[in-house]
Protein backbone atom coordinates (compact mmCIF):
# COMPACT_ATOMS: atom_id res chain seq x y z
CA UNK A 1 0.00 0.00 0.00
CA UNK A 2 1.16 3.58 -0.79
CA UNK A 3 1.53 5.16 2.70
CA UNK A 4 1.21 9.03 2.68
CA UNK A 5 4.19 10.46 4.70
CA UNK A 6 4.45 14.33 3.95
CA UNK A 7 3.58 17.53 1.80
CA UNK A 8 6.38 18.82 0.28
CA UNK A 9 7.51 21.51 -2.28
CA UNK A 10 6.28 21.45 -6.16
CA UNK A 11 9.41 22.48 -8.10
CA UNK A 12 6.66 23.29 -11.16
CA UNK A 13 3.90 25.03 -10.27
CA UNK A 14 5.96 26.80 -7.23
CA UNK A 15 3.75 25.51 -4.14
CA UNK A 16 5.26 25.03 -0.81
CA UNK A 17 3.32 22.57 0.29
CA UNK A 18 1.12 21.11 -2.43
CA UNK A 19 3.45 18.08 -3.17
CA UNK A 20 2.47 14.55 -1.33
CA UNK A 21 4.69 12.53 -0.86
CA UNK A 22 4.65 8.48 -0.47
CA UNK A 23 6.45 5.71 1.18
CA UNK A 24 7.91 4.73 -1.96
CA UNK A 25 9.15 8.21 -3.31
CA UNK A 26 6.81 9.12 -5.70
CA UNK A 27 4.90 12.72 -5.24
CA UNK A 28 1.48 14.09 -6.76
CA UNK A 29 1.20 17.75 -6.51
CA UNK A 30 -2.65 18.62 -5.77
CA UNK A 31 -2.16 21.85 -7.29
CA UNK A 32 -0.87 21.52 -10.66
CA UNK A 33 -1.37 17.77 -10.54
CA UNK A 34 2.16 17.20 -11.31
CA UNK A 35 3.76 13.81 -10.92
CA UNK A 36 7.17 13.38 -8.96
CA UNK A 37 8.24 9.67 -10.18
CA UNK A 38 10.49 7.98 -7.05
CA UNK A 39 14.25 8.16 -7.79
CA UNK A 40 13.99 4.11 -7.68
CA UNK A 41 11.19 2.75 -9.48
CA UNK A 42 9.65 -0.90 -8.55
CA UNK A 43 9.18 -2.99 -11.54
CA UNK A 44 6.51 -5.49 -10.15
CA UNK A 45 3.59 -3.08 -10.03
CA UNK A 46 2.57 -0.11 -12.79
CA UNK A 47 3.33 3.14 -11.82
CA UNK A 48 1.34 6.22 -11.75
CA UNK A 49 0.60 7.81 -15.30
CA UNK A 50 1.87 11.58 -15.45
CA UNK A 51 -0.98 14.19 -15.85
CA UNK A 52 -0.63 15.98 -19.09
CA UNK A 53 -2.02 19.50 -17.83
CA UNK A 54 -3.48 21.03 -14.48
CA UNK A 55 -7.04 21.24 -13.75
CA UNK A 56 -9.36 23.62 -15.99
CA UNK A 57 -9.86 26.32 -14.36
CA UNK A 58 -13.20 27.36 -16.10
CA UNK A 59 -15.36 29.74 -14.64
CA UNK A 60 -18.54 27.46 -14.04
CA UNK A 61 -16.20 25.13 -12.26
CA UNK A 62 -15.84 26.41 -8.70
CA UNK A 63 -12.05 26.06 -8.02
CA UNK A 64 -10.94 23.54 -5.28
CA UNK A 65 -9.44 23.94 -2.03
CA UNK A 66 -6.86 21.21 -2.77
CA UNK A 67 -6.85 21.12 1.30
CA UNK A 68 -8.28 17.19 1.64
CA UNK A 69 -9.25 16.09 4.97
CA UNK A 70 -10.28 12.62 6.60
CA UNK A 71 -13.60 11.43 6.87
CA UNK A 72 -13.72 9.46 10.42
CA UNK A 73 -17.45 8.94 10.40
CA UNK A 74 -17.14 7.78 6.72
CA UNK A 75 -13.87 5.60 7.57
CA UNK A 76 -11.95 7.59 4.72
CA UNK A 77 -8.58 8.82 5.41
CA UNK A 78 -6.85 12.09 4.25
CA UNK A 79 -4.41 9.70 1.75
CA UNK A 80 -7.77 8.13 0.21
CA UNK A 81 -9.32 11.75 -0.55
CA UNK A 82 -6.02 13.14 -1.94
CA UNK A 83 -5.61 10.36 -3.93
CA UNK A 84 -9.11 10.73 -5.48
CA UNK A 85 -9.09 14.59 -5.31
CA UNK A 86 -12.01 14.74 -3.38
CA UNK A 87 -12.56 18.65 -1.44
CA UNK A 88 -14.71 18.50 2.07
CA UNK A 89 -15.92 21.88 2.24
CA UNK A 90 -15.00 23.48 5.98
CA UNK A 91 -17.18 26.53 5.19
CA UNK A 92 -20.44 26.13 7.03
CA UNK A 93 -22.15 29.31 5.64
CA UNK A 94 -21.83 27.48 2.41
CA UNK A 95 -24.26 24.80 1.26
CA UNK A 96 -21.48 22.47 -0.28
CA UNK A 97 -20.06 19.34 1.28
CA UNK A 98 -17.85 17.56 -0.86
CA UNK A 99 -17.07 18.49 -4.65
CA UNK A 100 -16.04 15.03 -6.84
CA UNK A 101 -13.75 16.42 -9.50
CA UNK A 102 -14.20 14.53 -12.91
CA UNK A 103 -11.85 14.68 -15.86
CA UNK A 104 -11.36 14.13 -20.09
CA UNK A 105 -7.72 13.62 -21.02
CA UNK A 106 -6.68 15.12 -18.24
CA UNK A 107 -8.67 18.03 -18.23
CA UNK A 108 -10.79 19.01 -15.22
CA UNK A 109 -14.28 19.39 -17.25
CA UNK A 110 -16.62 19.10 -14.22
CA UNK A 111 -17.47 18.70 -10.69
CA UNK A 112 -20.20 16.59 -8.89
CA UNK A 113 -21.29 18.57 -5.98
CA UNK A 114 -22.76 17.22 -2.81
CA UNK A 115 -24.85 19.37 -0.90
CA UNK A 116 -23.81 19.70 3.01
CA UNK A 117 -28.06 20.36 4.10
CA UNK A 118 -29.02 16.83 2.12
CA UNK A 119 -28.04 14.10 0.29
CA UNK A 120 -29.01 15.86 -2.90
CA UNK A 121 -26.11 16.73 -6.24
CA UNK A 122 -25.62 19.18 -8.62
CA UNK A 123 -22.88 19.35 -11.31
CA UNK A 124 -20.77 22.39 -12.08
CA UNK A 125 -18.90 22.25 -15.40
CA UNK A 126 -19.91 19.87 -18.41
CA UNK A 127 -19.88 15.84 -17.44
CA UNK A 128 -21.17 15.20 -20.69
CA UNK A 129 -17.98 13.54 -22.15
CA UNK A 130 -16.40 13.00 -18.87
CA UNK A 131 -14.70 10.20 -17.63
CA UNK A 132 -15.29 7.17 -14.60
CA UNK A 133 -14.69 8.88 -11.29
CA UNK A 134 -11.21 8.20 -10.68
CA UNK A 135 -10.42 7.29 -14.13
CA UNK A 136 -7.37 9.49 -14.54
CA UNK A 137 -5.38 8.20 -11.97
CA UNK A 138 -4.94 4.77 -13.21
CA UNK A 139 -3.73 4.08 -16.63
CA UNK A 140 -5.44 2.07 -19.14
CA UNK A 141 -4.58 -1.59 -18.40
CA UNK A 142 -2.11 -0.62 -15.57
CA UNK A 143 -3.51 -3.73 -13.35
CA UNK A 144 -4.87 -7.29 -13.76
CA UNK A 145 -8.21 -6.37 -12.22
CA UNK A 146 -10.16 -2.67 -12.02
CA UNK A 147 -13.05 -2.53 -9.88
CA UNK A 148 -16.32 -0.51 -10.81
CA UNK A 149 -18.08 0.80 -8.17
CA UNK A 150 -21.54 2.92 -7.68
CA UNK A 151 -21.15 6.31 -5.65
CA UNK A 152 -17.30 8.49 -5.26
CA UNK A 153 -17.12 7.96 -2.18
CA UNK A 154 -17.27 3.97 -2.95
CA UNK A 155 -13.91 4.63 -5.36
CA UNK A 156 -11.99 5.34 -2.11
CA UNK A 157 -13.30 3.00 0.11
CA UNK A 158 -12.89 0.39 -2.33
CA UNK A 159 -9.25 1.29 -2.95
CA UNK A 160 -8.54 1.63 0.68
CA UNK A 161 -9.96 -2.07 1.58
CA UNK A 162 -7.89 -3.17 -1.62
CA UNK A 163 -5.04 -2.16 0.10
CA UNK A 164 -4.42 0.12 -3.15
CA UNK A 165 -3.30 -2.77 -5.11
CA UNK A 166 -6.04 -2.32 -7.68
CA UNK A 167 -7.48 0.61 -9.42
CA UNK A 168 -11.09 1.66 -8.40
CA UNK A 169 -13.54 3.98 -10.42
CA UNK A 170 -16.76 4.79 -10.25
CA UNK A 171 -19.95 5.86 -12.55
CA UNK A 172 -21.87 8.88 -11.63
CA UNK A 173 -24.94 7.10 -10.51
CA UNK A 174 -26.80 3.88 -11.38
CA UNK A 175 -29.24 5.27 -13.65
CA UNK A 176 -25.94 6.53 -15.78
CA UNK A 177 -24.12 3.43 -15.39
CA UNK A 178 -24.70 1.98 -18.98
CA UNK A 179 -24.35 5.12 -20.69
CA UNK A 180 -20.84 5.64 -19.05
CA UNK A 181 -19.63 2.19 -19.31
CA UNK A 182 -20.40 2.46 -23.12
CA UNK A 183 -18.45 5.62 -23.56
CA UNK A 184 -15.47 4.59 -20.97
CA UNK A 185 -15.58 0.90 -23.13
CA UNK A 186 -11.79 1.27 -24.06
CA UNK A 187 -10.65 1.84 -20.95
CA UNK A 188 -12.52 -0.81 -18.50
CA UNK A 189 -11.50 -3.37 -21.46
CA UNK A 190 -8.17 -2.51 -21.19
CA UNK A 191 -8.00 -4.66 -18.29
CA UNK A 192 -7.89 -8.44 -17.97
CA UNK A 193 -10.54 -8.91 -15.07
CA UNK A 194 -13.72 -6.15 -13.97
CA UNK A 195 -15.10 -6.51 -10.62
CA UNK A 196 -18.36 -5.05 -10.47
CA UNK A 197 -19.64 -3.39 -7.13
CA UNK A 198 -22.82 -1.63 -7.09
CA UNK A 199 -25.07 -1.21 -4.39
CA UNK A 200 -26.92 -4.28 -3.06
CA UNK A 201 -30.28 -1.92 -2.85
CA UNK A 202 -33.39 -3.40 -0.85
CA UNK A 203 -36.02 -4.36 -3.60
CA UNK A 204 -38.21 -1.04 -5.05
CA UNK A 205 -41.50 -1.66 -6.91
CA UNK A 206 -41.91 0.46 -10.08
CA UNK A 207 -45.67 2.04 -10.76
CA UNK A 208 -45.98 -1.13 -13.18
CA UNK A 209 -45.40 -3.68 -10.41
CA UNK A 210 -42.05 -5.08 -11.57
CA UNK A 211 -40.03 -5.47 -8.65
CA UNK A 212 -36.06 -4.10 -9.26
CA UNK A 213 -32.68 -4.35 -7.67
CA UNK A 214 -31.01 -1.11 -9.21
CA UNK A 215 -27.76 -1.79 -8.11
CA UNK A 216 -28.02 -5.27 -8.95
CA UNK A 217 -29.93 -4.98 -12.44
CA UNK A 218 -27.88 -2.55 -13.32
CA UNK A 219 -24.24 -4.69 -12.52
CA UNK A 220 -25.92 -7.05 -14.95
CA UNK A 221 -26.65 -4.92 -17.87
CA UNK A 222 -23.01 -3.63 -17.51
CA UNK A 223 -21.18 -6.77 -17.89
CA UNK A 224 -23.32 -7.60 -20.58
CA UNK A 225 -21.42 -4.86 -22.42
CA UNK A 226 -18.61 -7.19 -22.28
CA UNK A 227 -17.08 -10.04 -23.17
CA UNK A 228 -18.01 -13.79 -22.07
CA UNK A 229 -15.96 -14.32 -18.77
CA UNK A 230 -14.55 -10.63 -18.58
CA UNK A 231 -16.65 -9.67 -15.92
CA UNK A 232 -17.06 -10.42 -12.47
CA UNK A 233 -20.07 -9.18 -9.97
CA UNK A 234 -19.23 -8.85 -6.30
CA UNK A 235 -22.65 -8.82 -3.54
CA UNK A 236 -21.26 -7.58 -0.83
CA UNK A 237 -22.65 -10.02 2.43
CA UNK A 238 -21.93 -7.14 5.19
CA UNK A 239 -23.02 -3.79 3.82
CA UNK A 240 -24.98 -2.11 1.07
CA UNK A 241 -21.32 -0.85 -0.72
CA UNK A 242 -17.73 -0.34 0.05
CA UNK A 243 -18.44 2.46 2.10
CA UNK A 244 -20.55 1.35 4.33
CA UNK A 245 -17.76 -1.17 4.80
CA UNK A 246 -15.37 1.37 6.16
CA UNK A 247 -17.84 2.70 8.25
CA UNK A 248 -18.79 -0.56 9.97
CA UNK A 249 -15.42 -1.41 10.35
CA UNK A 250 -15.41 -4.50 8.46
CA UNK A 251 -11.56 -5.87 7.78
CA UNK A 252 -9.79 -5.09 4.63
CA UNK A 253 -9.18 -8.58 4.38
CA UNK A 254 -13.56 -10.31 4.38
CA UNK A 255 -13.29 -7.52 1.49
CA UNK A 256 -10.33 -8.48 -0.28
CA UNK A 257 -11.68 -12.20 0.42
CA UNK A 258 -15.26 -11.45 -0.86
CA UNK A 259 -13.88 -9.50 -3.69
CA UNK A 260 -11.54 -12.90 -5.11
CA UNK A 261 -14.62 -15.17 -4.88
CA UNK A 262 -17.00 -13.49 -6.49
CA UNK A 263 -18.53 -15.21 -9.67
CA UNK A 264 -18.16 -14.42 -13.60
CA UNK A 265 -21.36 -13.12 -14.71
CA UNK A 266 -23.21 -15.16 -16.90
CA UNK A 267 -26.32 -14.10 -18.72
CA UNK A 268 -29.59 -15.04 -17.55
CA UNK A 269 -30.96 -17.88 -19.35
CA UNK A 270 -27.23 -20.07 -20.44
CA UNK A 271 -26.16 -22.47 -18.14
CA UNK A 272 -23.83 -25.13 -18.80
CA UNK A 273 -24.31 -29.20 -17.89
CA UNK A 274 -21.71 -28.90 -15.71
CA UNK A 275 -23.27 -26.07 -13.28
CA UNK A 276 -26.33 -28.31 -12.86
CA UNK A 277 -25.91 -31.07 -10.85
CA UNK A 278 -27.84 -29.90 -7.56
CA UNK A 279 -30.17 -28.63 -9.62
CA UNK A 280 -31.27 -31.33 -11.77
CA UNK A 281 -30.34 -34.16 -9.31
CA UNK A 282 -32.12 -32.25 -5.65
CA UNK A 283 -35.08 -33.81 -5.36
CA UNK A 284 -37.84 -31.14 -5.73
CA UNK A 285 -40.15 -29.58 -2.74
CA UNK A 286 -43.18 -28.63 -4.31
CA UNK A 287 -45.15 -27.46 -1.48
CA UNK A 288 -47.91 -29.05 -2.76
CA UNK A 289 -51.55 -28.95 -0.72
CA UNK A 290 -54.26 -30.78 -1.95
CA UNK A 291 -57.03 -29.69 -3.36
CA UNK A 292 -60.58 -29.64 -1.16
CA UNK A 293 -61.92 -32.73 -3.60
CA UNK A 294 -60.10 -36.16 -3.59
CA UNK A 295 -60.45 -36.48 -7.17
CA UNK A 296 -58.94 -33.66 -8.18
CA UNK A 297 -56.10 -33.72 -5.65
CA UNK A 298 -55.08 -37.31 -7.05
CA UNK A 299 -55.46 -36.04 -10.35
CA UNK A 300 -53.45 -32.85 -10.04
CA UNK A 301 -51.05 -33.95 -7.25
CA UNK A 302 -52.51 -30.93 -5.70
CA UNK A 303 -51.81 -27.47 -5.53
CA UNK A 304 -47.82 -26.19 -6.12
CA UNK A 305 -46.18 -22.85 -5.58
CA UNK A 306 -44.44 -21.85 -9.23
CA UNK A 307 -47.69 -22.67 -10.98
CA UNK A 308 -50.63 -21.03 -12.79
CA UNK A 309 -53.95 -22.64 -12.88
CA UNK A 310 -56.65 -21.58 -15.00
CA UNK A 311 -60.53 -22.48 -14.41
CA UNK A 312 -62.96 -21.78 -17.41
CA UNK A 313 -66.81 -21.81 -18.15
CA UNK A 314 -69.73 -20.20 -19.44
CA UNK A 315 -71.18 -17.11 -17.41
CA UNK A 316 -73.40 -18.47 -14.35
CA UNK A 317 -72.08 -22.19 -14.00
CA UNK A 318 -70.61 -20.83 -10.08
CA UNK A 319 -66.91 -20.71 -10.72
CA UNK A 320 -66.88 -18.50 -8.13
CA UNK A 321 -67.98 -20.60 -5.45
CA UNK A 322 -64.98 -23.30 -6.82
CA UNK A 323 -62.94 -20.77 -5.70
CA UNK A 324 -64.15 -20.10 -2.49
CA UNK A 325 -63.87 -23.42 -1.13
CA UNK A 326 -60.62 -23.64 -2.60
CA UNK A 327 -59.27 -20.74 -0.66
CA UNK A 328 -61.12 -21.76 2.98
CA UNK A 329 -59.32 -24.62 2.65
CA UNK A 330 -56.47 -23.30 2.08
CA UNK A 331 -57.21 -20.78 5.25
CA UNK A 332 -58.11 -23.91 7.44
CA UNK A 333 -55.27 -26.14 6.21
CA UNK A 334 -53.08 -27.20 9.36
CA UNK A 335 -50.00 -27.52 7.15
CA UNK A 336 -50.36 -24.16 5.32
CA UNK A 337 -51.33 -22.42 8.99
CA UNK A 338 -48.04 -24.05 10.37
CA UNK A 339 -46.09 -22.62 7.29
CA UNK A 340 -47.75 -19.32 7.87
CA UNK A 341 -48.41 -18.75 3.63
CA UNK A 342 -51.70 -15.96 3.49
CA UNK A 343 -54.03 -15.99 0.54
CA UNK A 344 -54.61 -12.93 -1.74
CA UNK A 345 -58.47 -12.72 -2.87
CA UNK A 346 -59.03 -10.58 -6.02
CA UNK A 347 -62.48 -11.20 -6.98
CA UNK A 348 -63.49 -8.76 -9.45
CA UNK A 349 -67.49 -9.28 -9.82
CA UNK A 350 -68.66 -8.74 -5.83
CA UNK A 351 -67.58 -6.54 -2.92
CA UNK A 352 -64.91 -8.04 -0.21
CA UNK A 353 -68.23 -7.57 1.96
CA UNK A 354 -69.86 -10.78 -0.26
CA UNK A 355 -66.43 -12.18 -0.63
CA UNK A 356 -66.00 -13.12 2.90
CA UNK A 357 -69.24 -13.60 3.93
CA UNK A 358 -68.90 -16.53 1.63
CA UNK A 359 -65.74 -18.06 3.16
CA UNK A 360 -67.71 -18.08 6.58
CA UNK A 361 -70.51 -19.44 4.89
CA UNK A 362 -68.48 -22.07 4.06
CA UNK A 363 -67.12 -22.05 7.51
CA UNK A 364 -70.56 -22.52 9.27
CA UNK A 365 -72.06 -24.90 6.09
CA UNK A 366 -74.84 -22.08 5.85
CA UNK A 367 -75.74 -19.60 3.19
CA UNK A 368 -74.90 -16.57 5.81
CA UNK A 369 -75.98 -14.27 2.49
CA UNK A 370 -79.13 -15.47 2.35
CA UNK A 371 -81.86 -13.18 4.27
CA UNK A 372 -83.79 -16.01 5.63
CA UNK A 373 -80.82 -18.51 6.79
CA UNK A 374 -80.86 -18.75 10.78
CA UNK A 375 -78.02 -17.35 12.47
CA UNK A 376 -76.55 -15.32 15.72
CA UNK A 377 -74.18 -12.79 15.35
CA UNK A 378 -72.29 -14.43 18.09
CA UNK A 379 -71.66 -17.56 15.30
CA UNK A 380 -70.90 -15.73 12.77
CA UNK A 381 -68.02 -13.63 15.23
CA UNK A 382 -67.02 -16.92 15.83
CA UNK A 383 -66.36 -17.82 12.33
CA UNK A 384 -64.54 -14.85 11.84
CA UNK A 385 -62.38 -15.30 14.04
CA UNK A 386 -61.37 -18.44 12.80
CA UNK A 387 -61.17 -17.84 9.21
CA UNK A 388 -60.64 -14.29 8.93
CA UNK A 389 -59.30 -12.69 11.49
CA UNK A 390 -56.04 -13.00 10.19
CA UNK A 391 -53.42 -10.77 8.53
CA UNK A 392 -53.00 -14.22 6.42
CA UNK A 393 -56.18 -13.19 4.20
CA UNK A 394 -55.25 -10.23 1.66
CA UNK A 395 -58.35 -9.12 0.00
CA UNK A 396 -57.93 -6.70 -2.90
CA UNK A 397 -60.61 -3.51 -2.74
CA UNK A 398 -60.96 -3.12 -6.74
CA UNK A 399 -63.70 -0.87 -7.09
CA UNK A 400 -62.03 2.07 -9.07
CA UNK A 401 -59.56 0.79 -11.70
CA UNK A 402 -58.93 -3.05 -13.01
CA UNK A 403 -56.00 -1.88 -15.06
CA UNK A 404 -53.59 -4.66 -16.04
CA UNK A 405 -50.42 -2.98 -14.93
CA UNK A 406 -52.35 -2.11 -11.47
CA UNK A 407 -53.51 -5.95 -10.93
CA UNK A 408 -49.86 -7.22 -11.49
CA UNK A 409 -49.07 -5.00 -9.01
CA UNK A 410 -51.34 -5.84 -6.82
CA UNK A 411 -50.18 -9.71 -7.07
CA UNK A 412 -46.52 -8.85 -6.10
CA UNK A 413 -47.78 -6.63 -3.28
CA UNK A 414 -49.55 -9.77 -2.09
CA UNK A 415 -46.43 -12.03 -2.35
CA UNK A 416 -44.50 -9.43 -0.65
CA UNK A 417 -47.06 -9.62 2.21
CA UNK A 418 -46.90 -13.51 2.48
CA UNK A 419 -49.82 -14.31 0.08
CA UNK A 420 -49.00 -17.71 -1.48
CA UNK A 421 -51.95 -18.49 -3.09
CA UNK A 422 -53.62 -16.01 -5.23
CA UNK A 423 -57.01 -16.19 -6.55
CA UNK A 424 -58.15 -13.93 -9.38
CA UNK A 425 -61.99 -13.79 -10.22
CA UNK A 426 -62.53 -13.13 -13.30
CA UNK A 427 -59.65 -12.42 -16.00
CA UNK A 428 -62.34 -11.64 -18.33
CA UNK A 429 -63.56 -8.35 -16.58
CA UNK A 430 -59.62 -6.69 -16.25
CA UNK A 431 -59.48 -7.06 -20.44
CA UNK A 432 -63.00 -5.89 -20.76
CA UNK A 433 -61.69 -2.58 -18.98
CA UNK A 434 -59.16 -1.60 -21.37
CA UNK A 435 -59.35 -0.25 -24.47
CA UNK A 436 -57.79 -2.12 -27.46
CA UNK A 437 -57.35 -6.13 -28.87
CA UNK A 438 -59.16 -8.26 -25.73
CA UNK A 439 -57.07 -11.47 -27.76
CA UNK A 440 -53.93 -9.43 -26.70
CA UNK A 441 -54.45 -8.37 -23.79
CA UNK A 442 -55.62 -11.65 -22.22
CA UNK A 443 -52.49 -13.32 -23.51
CA UNK A 444 -50.74 -10.26 -22.09
CA UNK A 445 -52.15 -10.77 -18.70
CA UNK A 446 -52.10 -14.77 -18.60
CA UNK A 447 -48.36 -14.04 -19.77
CA UNK A 448 -47.59 -11.95 -17.27
CA UNK A 449 -49.30 -13.49 -14.44
CA UNK A 450 -47.54 -17.61 -15.34
CA UNK A 451 -44.15 -15.66 -14.98
CA UNK A 452 -44.65 -14.05 -12.20
CA UNK A 453 -45.57 -17.40 -10.52
CA UNK A 454 -41.98 -18.48 -10.99
CA UNK A 455 -40.44 -15.46 -10.35
CA UNK A 456 -42.13 -14.79 -6.81
CA UNK A 457 -43.05 -18.92 -6.49
CA UNK A 458 -46.28 -18.44 -6.04
CA UNK A 459 -49.03 -20.65 -7.00
CA UNK A 460 -52.40 -18.31 -9.32
CA UNK A 461 -55.70 -19.36 -9.81
CA UNK A 462 -57.44 -17.60 -12.52
CA UNK A 463 -60.82 -17.38 -13.92
CA UNK A 464 -61.65 -16.54 -17.73
CA UNK A 465 -65.15 -16.63 -19.15
CA UNK A 466 -65.55 -18.95 -22.46
CA UNK A 467 -67.86 -18.81 -25.26
CA UNK A 468 -70.15 -20.58 -26.52
CA UNK A 469 -67.64 -22.91 -28.26
CA UNK A 470 -65.95 -23.43 -25.37
CA UNK A 471 -63.45 -21.07 -25.93
CA UNK A 472 -61.95 -18.75 -23.96
CA UNK A 473 -63.22 -15.63 -25.52
CA UNK A 474 -61.04 -13.59 -27.82
CA UNK A 475 -57.94 -16.02 -26.81
CA UNK A 476 -56.44 -19.04 -26.80
CA UNK A 477 -53.34 -17.57 -25.16
CA UNK A 478 -54.44 -18.44 -21.31
CA UNK A 479 -54.85 -22.09 -21.80
CA UNK A 480 -50.78 -22.33 -23.81
CA UNK A 481 -49.48 -20.67 -21.02
CA UNK A 482 -51.33 -22.55 -18.03
CA UNK A 483 -49.58 -25.89 -15.72
CA UNK A 484 -53.02 -26.73 -15.48
CA UNK A 485 -56.34 -26.18 -17.19
CA UNK A 486 -60.03 -27.14 -16.22
CA UNK A 487 -63.11 -26.25 -17.51
CA UNK A 488 -66.18 -26.79 -15.93
CA UNK A 489 -69.80 -27.95 -17.45
CA UNK A 490 -73.65 -27.34 -15.97
CA UNK A 491 -76.48 -27.27 -17.46
CA UNK A 492 -78.55 -24.31 -16.07
CA UNK A 493 -81.48 -25.04 -18.41
CA UNK A 494 -82.07 -28.72 -16.99
CA UNK A 495 -86.22 -29.52 -15.67
CA UNK A 496 -84.60 -32.09 -13.09
CA UNK A 497 -83.89 -29.72 -9.95
CA UNK A 498 -80.59 -32.13 -9.12
CA UNK A 499 -78.86 -32.50 -12.21
CA UNK A 500 -79.49 -29.02 -12.38
CA UNK A 501 -77.11 -28.25 -9.57
CA UNK A 502 -74.18 -30.95 -10.61
CA UNK A 503 -71.04 -29.22 -12.47
CA UNK A 504 -69.13 -31.60 -13.80
CA UNK A 505 -65.29 -30.90 -14.02
CA UNK A 506 -62.58 -31.87 -16.41
CA UNK A 507 -59.14 -31.37 -16.60
CA UNK A 508 -58.16 -30.29 -20.19
CA UNK A 509 -54.44 -29.66 -19.78
CA UNK A 510 -51.76 -30.99 -17.41
CA UNK A 511 -48.79 -29.90 -17.46
CA UNK A 512 -47.45 -32.10 -13.99
CA UNK A 513 -49.33 -35.02 -14.81
CA UNK A 514 -50.15 -35.42 -18.37
CA UNK A 515 -51.89 -38.56 -17.71
CA UNK A 516 -54.56 -36.60 -15.18
CA UNK A 517 -56.68 -35.11 -18.10
CA UNK A 518 -59.92 -35.85 -19.06
CA UNK A 519 -63.62 -36.22 -17.08
CA UNK A 520 -62.21 -35.47 -12.88
CA UNK A 521 -65.34 -35.54 -10.84
CA UNK A 522 -69.18 -34.51 -10.12
CA UNK A 523 -69.63 -31.48 -7.49
CA UNK A 524 -72.79 -31.30 -6.62
CA UNK A 525 -74.59 -27.81 -4.97
CA UNK A 526 -76.56 -28.26 -1.51
CA UNK A 527 -78.51 -25.36 -1.32
CA UNK A 528 -78.91 -26.13 2.06
CA UNK A 529 -75.83 -25.41 3.11
CA UNK A 530 -74.62 -23.46 0.21
CA UNK A 531 -71.66 -26.01 -0.48
CA UNK A 532 -69.80 -27.88 -3.24
CA UNK A 533 -69.87 -31.83 -2.54
CA UNK A 534 -67.61 -34.34 -4.31
CA UNK A 535 -70.27 -37.38 -5.80
CA UNK A 536 -69.12 -40.58 -5.03
CA UNK A 537 -68.80 -43.01 -7.58
CA UNK A 538 -72.65 -44.09 -8.09
CA UNK A 539 -74.11 -40.92 -7.69
CA UNK A 540 -71.18 -39.34 -10.23
CA UNK A 541 -72.20 -42.55 -12.35
CA UNK A 542 -76.28 -41.92 -12.11
CA UNK A 543 -75.43 -38.19 -13.28
CA UNK A 544 -73.51 -39.67 -16.46
CA UNK A 545 -76.18 -42.01 -17.22
CA UNK A 546 -79.14 -39.09 -17.34
CA UNK A 547 -80.84 -40.22 -13.73
CA UNK A 548 -81.61 -38.06 -10.92
CA UNK A 549 -81.81 -38.42 -6.88
CA UNK A 550 -84.72 -37.49 -5.45
CA UNK A 551 -84.97 -34.96 -2.68
CA UNK A 552 -85.07 -37.25 0.31
CA UNK A 553 -81.63 -39.00 -1.04
CA UNK A 554 -79.57 -36.33 -0.75
CA UNK A 555 -77.39 -37.88 2.05
CA UNK A 556 -75.74 -39.27 -0.69
CA UNK A 557 -72.10 -39.14 1.72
Amino acid sequence: MDKFIEHGPCDKCGSSDGVGIYADGHGFCFVCEAYHPSEEKTLDEPQPQPQPEPRSQASNITSLTNVFRAIPKRGLTEEAMAKYGIDVNMNKSIDVGHRYPYFKDGRHVANKVRRRSEKAFYWEGDPTDAELFGQHLFPPGSAKAITLVEGELDAPSGWLLLGSRYPVVSVPSVGHAIKACRKNFEYLNSFDDIVICFDKDEPKVTPQGEVVYPGQDAAQKVAELFAPGKCRILVLEHGKDPNEYRQKGVPPKTFVSEWWAAPKYSPVGLKTGSSMRDEILTEPDYNSIPYPWDRLTRKTYGMRLSEFVLWMADTGIGKTSFFKEIEHHILTHPEVNKAGYGVGILHLEESNRESGLGLLSIEVNKPLHLPDTPKTREEVDAAYNRVLNTERVVFYDHFGSNDIDEILAKVRFMAVMGCKYIFIDHLSIIVSDQSGDERKQLDEISTKLKTLTMELNIHVECIIHTNREGLARGSAGPEKVANIHISLHRNKKDPDEWRRNVTEVVIEKNRFYGPGTGPCMCLFYDEKTGRLVELGDEMAHTFKEGGSVNDTEYNWA
